[in-house]
């Protein structure tokens, strides 16, 4: 766990130093900047269930411990996509765009490499992918909802997904740790997951990045 311990924390002192972040922890959010992020989660939201079945279910006689967290938390993920699309439905997004519309190309990326590693890869190294989103939900989901709760008015419309994973996301990054240190223990399976936590978390910071580009265009 020492390499993704890591990895955890230069994320994210990478992302609180990045202007669309910084100014929502400072109390001045950018909404239209927010909405373009609630529309990329949406877009991964929409597969995370799948391909973390699909991983789930490629480990069942390896790893039997991994894939039944896998499985179980594959049903946990299922209609977050929903929420991320109610948020945008309350902050005046409309639906058939945000459906019709494209993910920022490092969002796409994300999307593609996380198919990659479920489907044709190792499967347990997308528990490096988990692992780094769940870490930053622990770490900045709960500051993030405040900030943007007391931006909106104090209305908790337009912060579902947000607001819920800060909750959801510190027992989530707990549960992964002891599933990683108790039954990810090959030296090649270790290797993987780091590896694919190295990229999963250069191409989230990258989403941002582009996001806040895209919305200052």
């Amino acid at each position: 766990m020492e390499h993704l311990m890591t990895v955890r924390q230069q994320t994210l002192r990478e992302l609180t130093s990045m202007p669309p972040i910084e100014g929502v922890l400072a109390g001045k959010p950018d909404l239209a900047l927010y909405r373009r992020y609630l529309t990329n989660v949406y877009h991964y939201a929409c597969h995370s269930a799948e391909v973390i079945a699909l991983a789930g279910s490629r480990c069942t006689r390896t790893h039997p411990e991994a894939s039944r967290y896998l499985l179980h938390h594959a049903e946990e993920e299922m209609g977050h996509e929903l929420w991320a699309l109610d948020d945008l439905r309350a902050l005046g997004a409309d639906e058939t765009a945000v459906r019709t519309s494209r993910p920022v190309p490092a969002c796409a990326a994300m999307i593609a490499f996380e198919y990659f590693i479920a489907g044709r890869a190792n499967p347990v190294g997308l528990f490096g992918w988990l692992y780094v989103l769940e870490a930053m939900g622990d770490d900045l989901g709960k500051r993030v909802a405040s900030a943007l709760q007391h931006a909106l008015g104090g209305t908790s419309r337009g912060i579902k997904f947000v607001a819920g994973h800060g909750v959801a996301d510190h027992d989530h990054a707990a549960d992964l740790t002891r599933v990683i240190s108790q039954h990810i223990t090959a030296p090649q399976d270790i290797a993987d997951v780091n590896h694919v936590a190295d990229v999963s978390a250069d191409l989230y910071a990258r989403i941002f990045d582009q996001i806040g580009r895209d919305t200052a265009a």
